[in-house]
């Protein structure tokens, strides 16, 4: 990869994560649908905030009992541990937000839109207020408000794009943020990575434990060309120090220095530096390898217990248990000694979370005839609502 054409194969890289997240949402949506029989992954699996989950889980709920590594848990894991190796890559190569904002930046400088305050440097000292943002999140979560917390991110609008619809009723305001959060990026080039976006506090916390730092050659003279184009705003450090944490290594700096064309800024490990292809096929390969190969390392065990005693009471029960966002209340009906029907009554759970739990855990139980059977990676809240509201309705009936 020569450096110039850095900007070209990020594009191509971001284009190609986008596509292929886009193709996943739409085959799961067509698979929660009845119309195909597979899926690739759910829309939970896609949540970056899985490992979160499951740790506030762990220390919150008694009951919690860890069965394995799901696909949205290690995506957290992958995205952590690529931004202590890397600093933010995933923010400039890999998330969908992200290269649906750098879309319209480049939609509103083909449209000749002038860009706010010098690519948003006026703006200084803005990019602080993410991270009370996500200690703000992080406390709803543990007490409960994960749920109202969800309906404000772009990220699960994005990922609802394709019911958009059918899920309006339910995500209005996320898909305003979202809509927002787009036609701001017209002005100023990734405002919500900069401002807003807890994932990138989070990154950007990790990142300064970073291996592979970006700083500059030995013989710049600190001219300010190569950052002149710089999507986040930020300005070159006194002195040879790593970059800020805000960084989303787009790696537009590293390019040929505009007044000398030795001079840039280059990647190091230690005192070595490391070209940007080098730099870019290794973070891709840590990200994928985490996200992909931890839940095949560590996967859960199928349960084996709460088979139902074979003399239930006839008649119909009904049952209550707290899911994700709120009450779900089910129905379900014993003829013959046996559970023949589950009726989900009344939910509060999240579209494109919910849709597979409900479509697959009844059906499982009553052949099974167990009301513990496996959750759904990425909607293990919901599987587990679901599955304690069955358990109080089949109560019941003993």
């Amino acid at each position: 990869m020569k450096e110039e054409k850095t900007k070209n194969v990020r594009a191509s890289v971001q284009a190609f994560i986008f596509l292929s997240v886009s193709t996943v949402v739409v085959l799961y949506y067509m698979y929660t649908k009845g119309v195909i029989g597979f899926k690739i992954l759910g829309v939970g699996d896609l949540n970056p905030y899985g490992g979160w989950s499951a740790v506030r889980e762990y220390a919150t709920d008694s009951s919690y009992a860890f069965e394995g590594i799901s696909s949205s848990m290690a995506l957290t894991i992958a995205i952590l541990t690529s931004a202590i190796i890397g600093g933010r890559f995933f923010c400039g190569w890999i998330c969908p937000v992200g290269a649906a904002q750098d879309l319209f930046s480049w939609l509103g400088r083909w449209l000749k839109i002038p860009e706010y305050g010098d690519n948003g440097r006026k703006a200084a000292g803005l990019e602080l207020v993410k991270y009370p943002i996500l200690l703000v999140l992080l406390l709803m979560s543990v007490f409960g408000y994960g749920a109202v917390a969800a309906d404000f991110s772009p990220w699960r609008a994005l990922l609802s794009l394709p019911k958009l619809t059918a899920a309006w009723s339910e995500m209005e305001i996320g898909f305003v943020m979202l809509g927002v959060v787009l036609l701001a990026s017209v002005f100023v080039p990734r405002l919500f990575c900069r401002y807003l976006c807890p994932l990138g506090a989070a990154q950007a916390l990790f990142s300064s434990l970073g291996v592979i730092c970006l700083n500059r050659s030995r013989d710049c003279k600190g001219c300010k060309g190569c950052m002149v184009r710089c999507p986040t705003g930020l300005n070159l450090s006194s002195d040879n120090s790593d970059h800020s944490p805000e960084c989303t290594r787009c790696l537009d700096c590293t390019r040929e220095c505009r007044m000398e064309k030795r001079r840039r800024m280059e990647l190091t490990v230690g005192k070595y530096s490391i070209s940007s292809k080098g730099y870019v096929l290794f973070m891709l390969a840590v990200f994928f390898v985490v996200w992909i190969g931890l839940p095949h390392i560590w996967q859960g065990g199928a349960l084996n217990h709460g088979t139902l005693p074979g003399a239930l009471k006839d008649g119909i029960y009904d049952g209550e248990a707290r899911g994700f966002a709120g009450r779900i209340l089910t129905e379900v009906v014993v003829s013959e000694g046996r559970l023949t029907e589950i009726r989900i009554i009344e939910h509060h759970e999240s579209s494109g979370w919910y849709e597979e739990v409900f479509m697959l855990l009844p059906g499982e139980m009553i052949k099974k005839q167990r009301i513990y059977v496996d959750e759904i990676s990425g909607a293990t809240k919901t599987s587990k609502g679901l599955i304690k509201s069955v358990e109080n309705a089949v109560k019941k009936a003993f």
